[in-house]
């Protein structure tokens, strides 16, 4: 009796995650923005000046008022909705269909460390599209990595780089300007020999420093748009772990359910980004002595 209990907490949980998780990458595509869907300029700036931004936005009023606010005709509308919806949908595809695509991607499949050892036990670098996680003890060199690789990806791809810019979240306020600028003058003195190299490196690395979790969350929702008009090729979240240690009391289990669902949101939101800009993710992950704070969801650890 005691076992069939377990199982079924075990699978009602299993199932609240998965609907929980669906609902929200469904959420996460809603908010594309409408100018991206192929919509006629003249319909966007109309849209625009109504304050539908999005394709959340656009869904959420009624036929009559979009009819008033773009001014075309019902069949002109009902292909507009039709093309919205399809955009907020999860696509569905193959295993030789994402092959194909994956062989066709002009971004490279790899980003390499410019550690020879470290790449070789890659296999070629941090892969492109995927979490990659940097574990460890304080002071083991964490940041000091990840602040290496920022300077990598601003590099051009001749030298190994991205050649695009970094989305670095600071949630420790971990990130030193004066750090990066020395890490490229000793990698790279032969690249980073005058001011203006300087000035490109630093202009291309956006470091947004987020104190909570509500706050965390709301910028991973909004990245998508920095990501096209910054051309940012590299995401480093440094790290999630504090803000839930400091807001979160894990021996409470309404606090562990909430925690968990907070980092479902927060790694559903990491992993579309990754996968849909074909862009390398770092994220850290502080070991302590007790145990480890993971992005992972946990159904363990949900069970109590």
């Amino acid at each position: 009796m005691i076992a069939n209990t377990r199982i079924n907490q075990w699978r009602s949980c299993a199932r609240g995650f998965l609907l929980e998780h669906w609902w929200y990458l469904f959420t996460i595509m809603s908010s594309r923005k409408i100018q991206r869907l192929g919509i006629a300029p003249p319909v966007i700036e109309r849209l625009h000046r109504h304050g539908v931004f999005s394709c959340q936005d656009l869904l959420s009023k009624t036929r009559l008022e979009l009819l008033k606010m773009t001014g075309v005709t019902n069949s002109q509308l009902t292909n507009i909705l039709l093309v919205a919806s399809r955009a907020c949908l999860p696509r569905q595809t193959t295993a030789l269909s994402m092959y194909d695509a994956a062989g066709r991607e002009e971004c490279p499949a790899f980003f390499k460390t410019s550690l020879g050892q470290l790449d070789q036990v890659l296999h070629g670098g941090l892969p492109a599209g995927t979490i990659s996680e940097i574990a460890g003890p304080p002071g083991c060199g964490k940041t000091q990595f990840c602040i290496m690789l920022s300077v990598l990806a601003t590099l051009p791809a001749a030298m190994g780089g991205l050649d695009g810019a970094v989305a670095y979240i600071d949630t420790e306020s971990a990130f030193s300007a004066e750090r990066l600028v020395e890490v490229a003058r000793c990698r790279f003195p032969v690249h980073f020999s005058c001011d203006e190299a300087y000035i490109a490196l630093t202009s291309r690395i956006h470091v947004y420093q987020e104190s909570t979790c509500c706050s965390l969350l709301a910028r991973l929702q909004n990245l998508e748009e920095d990501l096209i008009t910054k051309g940012i090729r590299l995401i480093v979240l440094d790290s999630v772990a504090s803000l839930v240690r400091k807001e979160f009391d894990s021996s409470l289990r309404g606090n562990l359910i909430e925690r968990t669902n907070l980092l479902s949101k927060q790694a559903a939101i990491l992993k579309y980004l990754a996968e849909a800009f074909s862009i390398p993710m770092i994220k850290l992950r502080l070991c302590l002595r007790m145990g480890t704070l993971s992005l992972e969801f946990s159904l363990h650890a949900v069970e109590g």
